[in-house]
């Protein structure tokens, strides 16, 4: 049984309950096997951390009844999933109007919107073009074959996996974590100090560290500048 805060990782399938037509997975095989192969998708197991609610509401809720090995069918309703559909998220916008935005439409063609946002394209006809603002499985039951495959205990381990999170895998950071647990000190590598969003990367990962591992503890980042470093 896990509780918030627990990091989980999972393998899984997702797929359409009506259709049995295969959504999601984090298995290359799995993908290749229902054609939705992406190559450019790394595909491997899905860090969940318990309540941070970054995977739909129903898959999130069913974890905490799970165990590590456990593989199980997870069903999960529209209203946990992607929604319920919503008749007046569907509208009609001229062709032109599309075509100004450089968009030339099709059907089942997902686009986006020049507001924010994504649409699809449910016909062309006319000079008229239906978009729907719903988004495409909403109002659909999703099926999640999940198995969890590893949990992290250990406080050290668990901020390695926020490292690779924020900063992606084979990343050069690299960190002292005190006895105590109150200080968590990374020395950032010169590689990355002209990195455009490093600010960013650094805050999300000490938001992330004192937010779900050690709620007491001070976060601080080492950058050290010598001749060497502009050669």
């Amino acid at each position: 049984m896990f509780k918030d805060n627990d990091f989980v990782y999972i393998d899984y399938v997702s797929k359409i309950k009506d259709t049995g037509e295969i959504i999601d997975t984090t298995i290359e095989e799995e993908a290749k096997k229902a054609n939705i192969y992406d190559p450019d998708k790394k595909y491997k197991p899905l860090l969940v951390i318990i309540g941070e609610h970054r995977v739909l509401e129903g898959l999130e809720e069913a974890l905490r009844d799970f165990n590590e090995g456990d593989q199980k069918d997870v069903e999960i309703p529209p209203s946990k999933a992607y929604g319920e559909r919503d008749p007046s998220k569907v509208k009609l916008v001229s062709l032109g109007e599309l075509k100004r935005q450089g968009v030339t439409p099709r059907p089942n063609m997902v686009i986006r919107l020049a507001e924010g946002g994504y649409a699809t394209i449910k016909s062309v006809s006319g000079g008229r073009v239906i978009l729907d603002l719903n988004h495409p499985y909403a109002g659909k039951t999703i099926i999640y074959n999940v198995k969890v495959v590893k949990v992290l205990k250990d406080d050290k381990e668990k901020i390695q996996a926020l490292i690779e999170r924020w900063f992606g895998e084979g990343n050069k950071m690299t960190f002292e974590l005190t006895e105590d647990k109150k200080s968590v000190k990374f020395d950032v590598p010169k590689d990355y100090f002209l990195v455009e969003d490093l600010q960013t990367r650094k805050y999300m990962l000490a938001k992330d560290i004192i937010t779900f591992v050690l709620p007491e503890s001070l976060v601080s980042f080492v950058e050290n500048y010598n001749k060497e470093t502009f050669k």
